[in-house]
């Protein structure tokens, strides 16, 4: 009796730690990327606010907004998701990378083409409902990296 006592009590211990495990979260696609964020970014000393919106498994719109409630123009552009393979020291397992490419224009002016980064690392779906912290890298400012914080709506 006291055996399956035991094999109870590490099989529960081991469900509750796969149930907390990140191994578990939902990793990042096109498709459970569809979906409308607030994004806010620190550019100097000047925050910068945003509606990010992706529609489809391809395509996006971007719309700046400003605390007072103005908001520039819906700007629209496609994305490829990339992925890549490293290696996560803190859980000692492989992990896959994300890295959101698009790029942008806006009905005002069809020729000027925004491009840029955003370097998910291990942002899992779950990540984005709690709201999470990624980099951003883009043509406007070549070279500089914002810290921005992302959450889906």
């Amino acid at each position: 009796m006291e055996g399956i006592t035991m094999k109870k009590y590490f099989l529960s211990a081991a469900m509750i730690f796969s149930a907390a495990s990140p191994a578990w979260a939902a990793e990042l696609t096109p498709g459970n990327l569809v979906g409308r964020y607030k994004v806010e970014a620190r550019a100097g000393f000047q925050k910068v606010y945003a509606n990010f919106r992706v529609v489809n498994t391809t395509e996006f719109e971007v719309q700046r907004t400003y605390p007072n409630g103005n908001v520039d123009e819906v700007c629209n552009g496609t994305f490829n998701l990339l992925s890549s393979v490293k290696w996560d020291e803190e859980f000692l397992m492989m992990a896959a990378k994300k890295s959101f490419k698009g790029s942008f224009t806006c009905p005002s002016d069809r020729s000027k083409e925004v491009s840029f980064n955003i370097d998910f690392g291990t942002t899992t779906t779950e990540d984005l409902a709690r709201g999470t912290n990624v980099t951003v890298t883009s043509s406007i400012a070549p070279g500089m990296r914002l810290n921005a914080y992302v959450k889906k709506q």
